[in-house]
């Protein structure tokens, strides 16, 4: 029979990686290069029958070289749960405004969730002027969306034993083999 002691020692929190693509200026030089590539793949001629053109082969060339430019500069915040009266606390720290009320917010949609992500990221850690700053200066309105989301799932939801099914597919084929 398992002791309580047990369970508290081996408990660790959830915790959720969230990349982001931060260079976003690199967005519309890949959608030119994309663009590019459609154009001259569209041209008569363009395509042989030994593949693709010399001037799509440099197109590409460029496109991939962009995209891991891209890559290489995702910023990944690792974000790890409170514990549930942490949470409870910190959503009280912050009540709803009438007008968040309206929307079905359990918080203050303005200091609510730049609290929340300055409590829940771990790496890298961020003080609420710093999560202020990369709000109204750093990231979309989609990409915040995304990152308070995840801040607010990762606390307000069921975490069970994941599964990956890409991952059992393969282990599947290769034991076939």
């Amino acid at each position: 029979m398992a002791k309580f002691s047990d369970i508290k020692a081996k408990a660790k929190l959830p915790e959720r990686s969230v990349p982001l693509c931060l260079t976003g200026d690199l967005q519309g030089q890949f959608e030119d290069l994309e663009r590019q590539l459609e154009e001259v793949s569209a041209r008569p001629g363009g395509r042989t029958m030994a593949g693709a053109s010399e001037e799509e082969t440099a197109l590409a060339k460029r496109i991939e070289a962009l995209r891991q430019q891209m890559a290489d500069e995702v910023t990944v915040f690792r974000l790890r749960a409170l514990p549930r009266g942490k949470w409870r606390d910190l959503m009280a720290e912050h009540p709803p405004r009438p007008e968040d009320k309206a929307e079905g917010s359990v918080c203050n949609l303005e200091t609510g969730p730049i609290a929340a992500v300055a409590a829940c990221c771990v790496d890298p850690q961020m003080s609420i002027p710093e999560v202020e700053e990369l709000v109204d200066e750093i990231l979309t309105q989609g990409q915040w969306d995304t990152l308070f989301q995840q801040v607010f799932l990762l606390n307000r939801v069921k975490h069970d034993v994941p599964s990956s099914s890409a991952a059992s597919g393969i282990l599947r084929s290769s034991t076939r083999s």
